[in-house]
């Protein structure tokens, strides 16, 4: 989502969607959904009520709010270099 949309506030998606979008299993995505959510980077909402990423059928729409300020705050970055011998 980074790399292909920027940072958005808000999306409006599927599990399907962010499947095909990712090149990852439908069920892999809720797994991933589920952890934005518990860590507090995100929000599922489907309307204005919130949803939960567990029980989203694969093609039920919904409304992906990111916290990017919390996402970062809350992430450590690697980087790996190459051995070079």
């Amino acid at each position: 989502m980074v790399d292909d949309l920027g940072e958005p506030q808000e999306i409006l998606t599927s599990l399907d969607r962010l499947a095909a979008a990712t090149s990852q299993d439908a069920d892999d995505v809720r797994i991933a959904l589920t952890e934005l959510v518990a860590s507090g980077d995100a929000q599922v909402q489907r309307g204005q009520e919130p949803a939960d990423a567990e029980r989203l059928k694969a093609h039920q729409r919904f409304r992906l709010v990111m916290n990017w300020d919390h996402f970062h705050e809350n992430r450590v970055q690697l980087s790996i270099k190459g051995d070079d011998a």
